[in-house]
Formats: structure tokens, C-alpha cells, sequence
């Protein structure tokens, strides 16, 4: 096989293993989804495992290696596989000839369980890490999380990293405290999300990069806290990036923080459904765009601009997309980047 193909092929493996691992988190282990996508990365792995009796792949800082040389970076997939694997503590894995599907199976159901629970080595995969020592001035002991931000914001000092990290964790419990009141039908203090959003600004006043920052996924029953913990850090920086300053930026944050509260109005059979939706379940789905902007509206102290997100994050620029709305509507340029943020942490 030539070496670029080897490459190649390797990505297509890793994409196919990261969806099946988010489709996991999401739905379920049996989900039918997750087993396609096990077998496009079994077929695949299987052809490469015929040229290559063994491939490993290593995970050193935030890049993947294989076969000497770092996987191509930029893709979406292979960032999600690096937090995955950093979530798991794994910096090398092992594929062997003759590996069968049923333990690539039992690897996907170990990197999408909860962080307590650990991935186990099998008879053709084997997991581990990488005994790498790096030397830092006075050998200061620094965490693995701050060292993938690190990674990400090499000008940004230390300390200030670690707080951020610290940040993300704490604000992550704060928005789910929020969102369980928002779904016990609970009044809820606008100004604990102002807050959160003040957090986030303070980091990336300090240029450290958002993508070192974000969020791991503890458990299925998380998805939501953490997906829009991700959706807000990433909305933030892409609109600090395009010029967006003071009030404007920080009623993109809580728009960001706020896009997805109409979920909390679905039942939780259509949401958590292991097997396809009907086309009547995926319409109930489709209605939380606007369940989410009405119930905005009827709060006090909410951004308008956080009541038009809500119903906009999933209307596309050519006017496709829900909830269905005419008169050659166009969403509003907020509404866009939360969209791509929420498309790139799906």
C-alpha cells in the first residue's frame, strides 16, 4: 500500500471509529448507525492489516502519529478522536492482523462510557501510553488537559491556562444547573449565565486558543450540558475573531449558552430513541426551535438576540433548514455561527 494511501486510509479508519463513538454517547451501543460505521472501519482496517500486520497509532500532544509520520490535522474527526482518547488517557493504540469486528465493538462501547470506566486492551487491539518525557523550566508538574491547551495557545501562560481549564469545568456544572431548573419548569437567574459568559471572555482575552479548552463527554446522560458548553466557546471565539466586542459579544455568548433550551421540552423517548425516528417523532424534534424562543421570550433580562438564535441555529442561508419560515427570511449572522459551532461538535 503506498504511504500516502496508508495515510488516507488510516483517516477514514479514525472517522469512522469517532462517529461511531459519538452515535454510542448519543443513542446507544445497538444502535443500527453505530454498527455501520463499525463495519466501514472494520473493512477498511482489515484491507490495511493485509499489507501491515501491525499499525499504531500515537497520540503525542494533540497530533496522532502513524507509521512515523503525524496523520493529516484540520478535520473535525480527527480532533474529536484526540479528546476522545485524551478523555480515556490512551496515547497509543494497536491494531493486530485478524482483529474481528466484536472487538472493535467492545473498544467503541469503552471510549464512549463514562471516565470512570477504563478501555481495556483485547487479543488484536492493544491500548497504552507513551512514556515521553518533556522538560519544562524549574519541572513544573503540569496537568494533561493543560498541556493539550498548551498545545493549542502556545503563548499563553501557564497559570492562566489551568484556571481556564478550571473555568470550563466549573461553569460545565453551573450550565447544567441551569438547564435541570429550565426543565423542571424552574425560574432561572439570567445573571448565572452572564456569568459564565464573563468566564469565557476573560480566557480568550488572555489568546488561549478555544479549541484547547473544550469540554469532554462524561457520560451519554451529559451530552446536552457539555454540547452546549462546546457550542458557547466555540460561537464565542469564531465572533471575537469576526470583530464582535463588549455587549454585542457577550449577548452572542448567552445566545450561544441558551440555543438549545427548547430540547428540554421533548420527550426524552424521541430524544434518547436508540432505533431511526419516525417522520412524525423527527417533526416533535424539529419543534424545539421554536418551543426554545418562546420560552426565552417569557423570561426577563434575555437578550433578544438569544430568542431569535433559539429559532434560527438550525434554518439554513438558503432558506432550507426548520422551522419553516417565509418570505425569503435570511438567519441572522449569529444564528449562522452558532449553526457551524453546533455542526462541529455534533
Amino acid at each position: 500500500m503506498a504511504e500516502i494511501n496508508f495515510h488516507e486510509d488510516l483517516s477514514r479508519v479514525i472517522a469512522q471509529l469517532t462517529a461511531a463513538v459519538t452515535n454510542t454517547s448519543l443513542y446507544s451501543a445497538t444502535h443500527p448507525q453505530v454498527a455501520a460505521y463499525i463495519e466501514k472501519a472494520h473493512g477498511v482496517l482489515a484491507d490495511m492489516l493485509m499489507l501491515k500486520p501491525e499499525i499504531t497509532i500515537l497520540l503525542i500532544g494533540n497530533d496522532l502519529v502513524a507509521d512515523n509520520r503525524p496523520l493529516p490535522s484540520g478535520g473535525a474527526y480527527i480532533d474529536n478522536f484526540v479528546r476522545i482518547l485524551k478523555k480515556k488517557a490512551i496515547e497509543r493504540i494497536t491494531f493486530i492482523s485478524g482483529v474481528p469486528k466484536a472487538e472493535l465493538h467492545d473498544l467503541i462501547h469503552d471510549l464512549a462510557s463514562p471516565d470512570t470506566v477504563a478501555a481495556r486492551s483485547s487479543a488484536c487491539i492493544k491500548l497504552g501510553k507513551v512514556e515521553l518525557r518533556v522538560k519544562r523550566a524549574g519541572e513544573q508538574i503540569i496537568s494533561p488537559a493543560a498541556e493539550s491547551a498548551a498545545a493549542a495557545s502556545p503563548g499563553a501562560p501557564q497559570e492562566d491556562l489551568e484556571a481556564l481549564l478550571a473555568l470550563t469545568a466549573r461553569e460545565l456544572d453551573e450550565l447544567k444547573d441551569v438547564y435541570l431548573r429550565i426543565k423542571k419548569h424552574k425560574q432561572i437567574d439570567v445573571r448565572g449565565v452572564d456569568e459564565i459568559v464573563k468566564g469565557f471572555l476573560s480566557g480568550f482575552r488572555k489568546e488561549i486558543n478555544p479549541l484547547g479548552i473544550l469540554a469532554s463527554l462524561k457520560s451519554a446522560h451529559e451530552y446536552t450540558f457539555t454540547h452546549v458548553t462546546n457550542v458557547g466557546i466555540l460561537t464565542i471565539g469564531q465572533a471575537e475573531t469576526l470583530g464582535f466586542t463588549g455587549e454585542h459579544l457577550h449577548q452572542v455568548g448567552v445566545a450561544s449558552l441558551l440555543h438549545d433550551v427548547g430540547k428540554l421540552f421533548i420527550p426524552e423517548e424521541i430524544l434518547s430513541k436508540p432505533t431511526a425516528l419516525t417522520s412524525d417523532e423527527r417533526k416533535i424534534i424539529e419543534t424545539h426551535t421554536v418551543k426554545g424562543a418562546r420560552y426565552l421570550m417569557g423570561l426577563d433580562g434575555i437578550p433578544k438576540l438569544a430568542v431569535l438564535a433559539a429559532m434560527e441555529h438550525h434554518l439554513k442561508y438558503n432558506g432550507t433548514g426548520y422551522p419553516s419560515i417565509k418570505g425569503g427570511w435570511k438567519p441572522n449572522i449569529v444564528s449562522q455561527i452558532i449553526s457551524i459551532s453546533d455542526v462541529f461538535d455534533a
